[in-house]
């Protein structure tokens, strides 16, 4: 076997150009196939994280059935050592207790629908920064100050200001009325619009007492700093409270944005396809005018003894380096690259900028350097070569000597 190696490596050498050209066009492939996934993957997981963050947390504790239902009497007991029993799991950096519910906000002649969410500010605001969302006022303190922030977009509806009265109506626990008249604390700029024109914070002491739902909450908000580590980390929470709860991730809480992430994916899938069809034309390409170029080199080998298996397996090997060399230096090229941009994001300015602001996004293009990503691509380039070595095979088979040798 090794006698085949050796001469292998001498058949792609004594023509460097040939197998330079071909091991540059598979190099700069792989380097652009890693740049676009890697920048693709980024950016959904940044879009996942914005987005999670300022809503449901990649997980959320829940009462059974509170998120088909959205039932307050479907809310759980809350005790403090819940937030520690989570926060002590692996991978696992915030948790926040929440009442989530709804309500009628009402100042002057001016009413509207409101989701009302009953929040530890501190906490809060340590998970996705909602101090610095703050235009106007000042931010909640903790516990019972019948105190609320309020979103910019429903305090311009209703017309109210810092130290202004808000009345808010709806239900509480178990059909109980919940009514009671709240003073502007502060109001914040939400970056997601629809949660901008609803949404209303007060402290999780006031919403307990305005739904009358004491020691109770309605979800726990988990934050992760690996999203590839969600599953192992909810089966881990499922583990320390059974089957009295539910625990749900952001998957199946926002359905959309699975949508929205799984239709682009599959339009980058299409435009790495193609790419990986130039590439495996390139190769072919490279390997059709090799066979053209040393049929004649075969048929003497094959007429001095050498068996045609014997051929297509010292091909096969050569195809299967070049493929390697330039998989590999590819690879060994990106890693510092990509490391580089997931370090330093691509940052946006102009019109894309505010654009992507208004919808809760930071303007960046961001990276994602994963093993897995430079494993997958790596192994495609090799089955696409592997594809390609299939000519010289069957052509070397069906090799006729004499026309050759004579031709």
């Amino acid at each position: 076997m090794m006698l085949f190696v050796t001469m292998a490596w001498r058949n792609l050498w004594r023509n460097s150009h040939r197998t330079l050209i071909t091991t540059a066009s598979i190099f700069f492939a792989v380097i652009l196939v890693l740049f676009i996934r890697s920048m693709q993957l980024g950016t959904y997981e940044h879009m996942i994280t914005n987005t999670v963050r300022i809503s449901t947390g990649f997980i959320q504790v829940q009462g059974e059935e509170f998120w088909e239902t959205r039932s307050l009497e479907n809310s759980m007991q809350y005790r403090q050592e819940m937030v520690e029993e989570v926060m002590a799991l692996e991978d696992v950096t915030h948790v926040v207790p929440r009442i989530e519910s709804f309500a009628l906000a009402s100042s002057g002649d001016q009413t509207r629908a409101s989701v009302v969410t009953g929040i530890d500010p501190e906490a809060e605001n340590r998970m996705n920064n909602l101090e610095e969302q703050l235009i106007e006022g000042t931010y909640l303190s903790g516990g019972s100050s019948e105190r609320v922030l309020i979103a910019s977009g429903l305090a311009e509806y209703l017309n109210v200001s810092p130290e202004d009265t808000v009345i808010l109506l709806g239900q509480g626990y178990y059909g109980m009325s919940a009514a009671g008249a709240f003073l502007v604390e502060g109001i914040v700029d939400l970056p997601l619009p629809d949660l901008n024109q609803s949404m209303l914070y007060m402290s999780l002491e006031d919403a307990q007492w305005f739904y009358s739902m004491p020691q109770r909450i309605t979800s726990l908000a988990v934050m992760i700093d690996r999203p590839d580590r969600l599953w192992s980390v909810r089966d881990q929470i499922w583990g320390i409270y059974g089957n009295d709860i539910d625990v749900l991730t952001w998957r199946e809480m926002l359905p959309e944005l699975v949508q929205i992430i799984e239709l682009d994916d599959a339009q980058g899938l299409i435009m790495l396809g193609i790419l990986y069809l130039v590439i495996a034309f390139g190769v072919f390409g490279t390997v059709m005018m090799m066979m053209a170029e040393r049929r004649r080199e075969f048929a003497i080998m094959v007429a001095i003894g050498l068996k045609n298996r014997a051929l297509s397996l010292i091909l096969l090997i050569e195809t299967v380096v070049i493929g390697l060399l330039g998989t590999l230096s590819g690879i060994v090229v990106s890693v510092p690259i990509l490391l580089y941009m997931r370090a330093n994001p691509i940052v946006l300015t102009g019109d894309t900028a505010q654009a992507m602001r208004q919808f809760g996004f930071d303007p960046l293009i961001p990276f994602l350097v994963s093993p897995s990503i430079f494993i997958n691509q790596g192994i495609v380039v090799m089955v696409i070569s592997l594809v390609a070595c299939l000519y010289p095979v069957l052509s070397v088979r069906k090799l006729n000597i004499s026309d050759q040798l004579h031709g």
